[in-house]
């Protein structure tokens, strides 16, 4: 079963993803920011993570700084973002992220970019 950790501060938005892949199928671990998010990479052991960009505390991309210099980074990160500029998906990008998906989106988008990425195994 895929393991899928949510980084999000949106309540919401965090456990309508939650609750829609945990009913198709995926075993589902949440984290309301970048901090909770590492420690829940090491408890969880995801095979992939989806990672809001602006969040309080540690945002997405301080989360992804982080990440990849850990024992977890092997584990793929895509990102959620509002923001549209093409500057901010580079640096993503140049951070090591496998993707970005602007909100608003569809959960196939999301279940598409999981399947696509994640580390099944």
């Amino acid at each position: 079963m895929t393991k899928v950790l949510i980084i999000d501060d949106e309540v919401n938005l965090r456990e309508t993803i939650a609750e829609m892949l945990s009913y198709t199928g995926y075993h589902v671990c949440l984290a309301k920011d970048g901090i909770e998010g590492l420690a829940k990479v090491v408890e969880f052991q995801p095979n992939i993570i989806i990672c809001d960009v602006m969040m309080p505390e540690l945002d997405g991309y301080g989360f992804v700084e982080q990440h990849k210099c850990s024992k977890q980074a092997h584990v793929p990160v895509v990102l959620l973002t509002a923001k549209v500029e093409q500057k901010d998906e580079e640096y993503g990008l140049s951070l090591g992220v496998k993707a970005y998906i602007r909100k608003p989106f569809t959960f196939k988008d999301l279940q598409e970019k999981i399947n696509l990425y994640a580390n099944k195994g």
